[in-house]
């Protein structure tokens, strides 16, 4: 299918017109395999890849799939999350031991949260703030909150379970382009101003994960990667290339498609 609102995404031209460069099944050219059975990945804004092995290490990958670095810690229990918002400070929580860590863009680690500092028990999602803090939900005050590396909270929400008269059970924060995103399976997904202010709910349910760049939504749903336009809130699908099953995880960046299969993890040009 032809859709103008997918070249605007994957050519990131500043307008989309009727004569925008579209993206179908042929367009996808595999440039390169990562043979490896990784848990997770992610992708930043540079196009690089970075995977979580069963053993919870951290690998590096250029955009063309070559290794850069790679960093493990085995004290700390299950990497739960990995947060490259920003390529040069990367997020690492460890839920077991409530443990954040901060990386640089060798790996090398940076910095270290004990959120039991902050008389926090019980914190399932966490993200990087575009200022390289930390954002967080607080399940046992129901607030999402703001806090600095030195365990100072810099602004938190409202109650969410007296605001939204339902008790959120989030699994994912991720801030882009001024706005919090908190995935919320169940109900979808809270929107926040920088200043942790309620907007509004999204209504997809049952995510795990997804991006937000140009204004766009780009999350899977039942086999299939969607496009969901933030300001003129039209939701359309994405062509993807075949073999691509309901369990690989998707990643965009620029002009590549990053998959995660279950030994390996594909590039794609286009």
């Amino acid at each position: 299918m032809k859709y103008c609102f997918l070249g605007c995404l994957l050519v990131f031209s500043n307008s989309c017109s009727t004569q925008a460069n579209i993206v179908t099944d042929s367009s996808y050219v595999l440039s390169q395999e990562i043979p490896i059975k990784a848990k997770t990945f992610t992708t930043d804004k540079l196009s690089q890849v970075y995977v979580v092995t069963e053993q919870n290490e951290v690998i590096k990958y250029n955009s063309d799939g070559k290794e850069l670095f790679r960093f493990n810690n085995n004290t700390l229990g299950n990497l739960q999350h990995v947060d490259v918002t920003d390529p040069f400070n990367i997020l690492l929580y460890y839920p077991d031991f409530l443990t954040v860590l901060t990386l640089d863009r060798t790996l090398n680690k940076t910095g270290e949260y004990d959120l039991t500092n902050l008389n926090l028990i019980e914190v399932k999602a966490i993200g990087m703030s575009n200022d390289n803090n930390v954002w967080l939900y607080d399940e046992v005050t129901f607030k999402l909150r703001k806090v600095d590396r030195k365990g100072q909270i810099l602004l938190e929400s409202d109650v969410l379970n007296m605001l939204l008269g339902y008790t959120p059970a989030p699994n994912f924060i991720l801030e882009r382009e001024n706005l919090v995103y908190i995935n919320n399976p169940q109900t979808g997904i809270l929107v926040f101003d920088i200043y942790g202010k309620y907007i509004k709910t999204l209504d997809f349910k049952g995510l795990n994960d997804f991006q937000v760049f140009n204004k766009q939504l780009i999350f899977k749903k039942n086999g299939k990667l969607m496009s969901f336009h933030l300001q003129p809130l039209i939701l359309q699908p994405i062509e993807i290339p075949l073999g691509i099953s309901r369990e690989d995880k998707i990643r965009i960046q620029k002009n590549k498609l990053f998959v995660k299969k279950e030994d390996k993890v594909l590039i794609y040009d286009f």
